[in-house]
């Protein structure tokens, strides 16, 4: 089961990586990214929660939280037009 979820988890992160890979625009491709980042912490959470290791949710926690402030700084460069 675990790998089950984890797999379908990974399966759903193909489109954002193809939104990444082939996006035209800066926003496109910063969509794809955070996309991707919320699909890789619920893969660290769920293999948390299934396996029963606490410390790889404190881990996707950070993720999230870099990949969030990530997208934020990407964005406010794009939105001044300085890339």
């Amino acid at each position: 089961m675990t790998l089950a979820v984890e797999i379908l988890l990974l399966l759903s992160a193909l489109p954002p990586l193809v939104v990444l890979w082939r996006g035209p625009t800066l926003w496109d491709r910063l969509a794809g990214a955070s996309s991707l980042n919320t699909r890789v912490a619920l893969v660290l959470a769920a293999h948390a929660a299934f396996s029963g290791h606490a410390i790889l949710l404190d881990v996707a926690l950070a993720y999230a939280i870099l990949g969030f402030l990530g997208t934020v700084l990407v964005a406010r460069f794009g939105e001044r037009g300085e890339r």
